[in-house]
């Protein structure tokens, strides 16, 4: 039987998912979505009480909860992975007091970081809780980062689920990572490092590679890249849909393509975005097949609203097929709401809109 790891894009789950990879253990990732709250949900309650997230399930059927206790059970099963220096010696015990560290000290600034209403009576004291909060994260990576010896991994020459973890949780916004990576160089290093690792590199790219400006010199890639994403509508909806046939070297001469790129220059996903009739569009939203289905898509959408909001917008529009129906459950699930649908440009869309806050 396989693992199951219950999780969200960017959380402590992912540290699971890379340990998982480098031990080649067969596991299943069921989604359970921070932003809309499903972890608080009775059906996720009966899981883990807590409401928290991750949930390891063993092979056994045994559930395992606290992201420490999921490291060091997972360790435990797969010994010949070596996620962990053997027990009794130096590595051993300065592995498992950082990793008590961040599960410990770090997790809290985390949670203050986050949901700072909850660490104070007063709706106004909040800010300060969140400030303070940040102030603290800084410290302890600062520790962190003057108690570690040389590298390039946090125990030296060898990789550890110490690594994981230092590379997940310094990704987090209470630091944020541009902060961490700026002040702390051996965490950087060993960011990079873990990173660079075959079981870490395809998560490195969804969950944090930069979304950047697509180059001219990819117009070509960003066409492939579509014309996968996309194919397997074809049959759908009867036709090919409009992002097939668009026009990509345009797009990037009019600054509306943004990429994520893998380490090695591969596209691994692409959002357009378009300013017209005085309101802003997500005008299309394509990721690689080989990085379908975990988080990816999520990600550039979350990117596509923040940039309406930098630009000013207060809401963000869109327009899927109507047969596309997965897609138009995605959407809602995010907090779109359709606004019409209609035959336009030979395609029968769905509109849809997101109101944002400030």
């Amino acid at each position: 039987m396989a693992w199951i790891l219950y999780g969200d894009w960017n959380s402590g789950a992912t540290i699971l998912e890379i340990l998982l990879n480098e031990a080649e253990a067969p596991f299943a990732f069921r989604p359970v979505s921070i932003a809309r709250d499903r972890q608080l949900a009775d059906d996720f309650a009966a899981i883990n009480p807590m409401r928290r997230l991750p949930v390891l399930v063993a092979p056994d059927g045994t559930v395992v909860t606290e992201s420490l206790a999921c490291i060091l059970v997972l360790a435990e099963h797969v010994p010949d992975a070596r996620l962990l220096p053997p027990p009794a010696t130096r590595e051993r015990a300065i592995a498992l007091r950082w990793m008590a560290f961040l599960a410990g000290e770090l997790y809290g600034a985390v949670g203050r970081f986050d949901y700072p209403e909850r660490s104070t009576a007063d709706p106004a004291g909040a800010a300060a809780v969140r400030e303070a909060a940040m102030a603290e994260t800084r410290r302890l990576w600062s520790l962190l980062d003057g108690q570690l010896g040389p590298g390039p991994y946090a125990l030296g020459e060898t990789f550890s689920a110490l690594d994981a973890q230092i590379l997940v949780m310094s990704r987090w916004a209470n630091g944020p990572a541009a902060w961490v990576d700026a002040h702390c160089p051996r965490i950087l290093e060993a960011v990079r490092a873990t990173a660079a690792r075959p079981a870490a590199a395809a998560i490195w790219t969804r969950n944090y590679a930069p979304v950047r400006p697509a180059r001219p010199d990819e117009a070509s890639a960003a066409a492939a890249l579509v014309e996968a994403a996309y194919a397997p509508w074809v049959p759908a909806i009867g036709q090919r849909p409009g992002p097939m046939d668009d026009d990509y070297a345009r797009r990037i001469a009019r600054g509306e393509a943004f990429v994520v790129a893998e380490a090695s220059g591969a596209l691994a996903g692409l959002v357009v975005l378009e300013q017209k009739d005085g309101a802003f569009w997500l005008d299309n939203v394509a990721v690689a097949p080989a990085h379908a289905g975990r988080g990816l898509g999520r990600r550039l959408i979350r990117f596509a609203e923040a940039e309406a909001r930098r630009r000013g917008h207060d809401a963000i529009r869109l327009y899927t097929h109507q047969r596309m129906e997965r897609n138009v459950a995605l959407y809602r699930d995010l907090g779109y709401v359709e606004t019409g649908r209609a035959v336009a440009q030979g395609f029968a869309r769905v509109f849809m809109e997101k109101r944002l806050a400030g």
